[in-house]
């Protein structure tokens, strides 16, 4: 896949944050969003977010003080709160809500390393590799180049069912994946557009919660698979499709 080259922007300008030092830290993070307003993929991507993103509600329960009078940074686990959040506090330092010395030394000091690489690890990292994973992101032409092994990521090749799940295990899978078909049902009952595709993603994702009641990981299988790429273009079940396709993927070997 060709690399984007506005998405390569704000993953160099994402990168250079990263690798900087907390004195030229917020003159970083104040080109890392000017990057962003100037790229309409990620503008489109983090208003998508941001659009089912409580933020007074994910503040609360992200920093928190303990018993001891403690206070910790405790990021969510869904990927669209944590572009939300991550997008929250950048804006807020920029404009100056927030003063990032006092924010990272208040909730991002450990033992292991310093509060700014906390703070850059925690937040800053998986906000880049999410942004990435969003836009199938595609390394640059001189990686490839370096690259020895050949690309045989277009070969399709049929999964040949190898390990042995228990009971509990493959009741937890169907579980799962239940839930989440469910959740993508429910975010495309919520998409406004007409788009001939959403009757044939529902019917996978009915499908799918079909199968995980038949317990049949098979058909579970190849439905995740098509699930994967008749889902490209709808930004809102990104992730949630992502996590279906790990999930069985899992469970399969070549």
């Amino acid at each position: 896949m060709a690399v984007n080259e506005n998405v390569q922007k704000f993953i160099d300008a994402c990168d250079e944050l990263i690798s900087c030092k907390f004195l030229i830290a917020e003159h970083k993070i104040q080109k890392l969003l000017s990057v962003l307003a100037s790229t309409n993929e990620v503008c489109d991507l983090v208003a998508d977010c941001m659009a089912e993103f409580n933020r007074d509600r994910e503040f609360m329960r992200a920093f928190v003080k303990d018993s001891k009078g403690g206070f910790h940074c405790i990021m969510p686990e869904e990927e669209f709160k944590i572009i939300s959040i991550v997008f929250c506090v950048l804006a807020d330092i920029d404009a100056g809500k927030l003063e990032l010395g006092d924010f990272i030394k208040r909730f991002f000091s450990g033992e292991e390393t310093t509060p700014y690489e906390c703070f850059i690890n925690t937040m800053i990292v998986p906000f880049r590799d999410l942004i990435k994973e969003a836009f199938s992101y595609s390394a640059p032409v001189e990686e490839k180049l370096a690259q020895t092994k050949p690309d045989n990521s277009n070969i399709v090749r049929f999964p040949i069912y190898r390990k042995q799940v228990s009971q509990e295990g493959i009741d937890k899978v169907c579980s799962d994946i239940q839930s989440l078909s469910t959740q993508i049902l429910t975010e495309l009952e919520a998409v406004r557009k007409a788009d001939g595709y959403i009757d044939e993603l529902k019917a996978i994702c009915y499908a799918l919660v079909m199968g995980c009641s038949d317990k049949d990981l098979d058909m579970i299988y190849g439905l995740a698979l098509g699930l994967k790429y008749a889902s490209k273009g709808f930004k809102t079940i990104k992730f949630l499709v992502r996590e279906i396709v790990d999930i069985v993927s899992e469970l399969y070997e070549e």
